[in-house]
């Protein structure tokens, strides 16, 4: 019995390293095929030109669905400088676009996102 708990604690170890290590490759490096080759990782963000008032509408509406979590660009939190509306849009905007799997048409917003494959990420904020 006591070999039966080791050898169930090893594959549960094997599997929960197999897991994490399959996590890391996709955040850093994108999505991972079948034949081994990456997809880079793409971020949703605001399109330059477009009106405060425009952004301000999609963000509303990104923060008002249910996957999307802008606790992340309130007053004090890691990604509210700075305070603009469109670097809180582009937050959103893209907070939703990877709750739908990165999917192109989740980066729409009525036009005003597009996808771009550079980290918009900085200091403690994290996209």
């Amino acid at each position: 019995m006591e070999s039966l708990s080791r050898v169930s604690f090893l594959l549960l170890a094997t599997v929960v390293f197999h897991l994490i290590s399959s996590t890391a490759v996709v955040e850093s490096h994108g999505v991972v095929l079948p034949d081994g080759s990456t997809l880079p990782r793409q971020w949703c963000v605001a399109k330059p030109g477009v009106s405060d008032a425009d952004l301000q509408g999609q963000l509303d509406w990104a923060c008002s669905q249910k996957k999307v979590d802008c606790r992340p660009i309130q007053p004090g939190a890691a990604c509210a400088e700075p305070v603009t509306v469109r670097s809180r849009a582009s937050f959103a905007m893209n907070a939703y676009f990877q709750k739908h799997d990165s999917e192109p048409n989740s980066c729409n917003f009525s036009g005003t996102a597009m996808v771009v494959n550079e980290d918009p990420s900085y200091g403690n904020c994290k996209y």
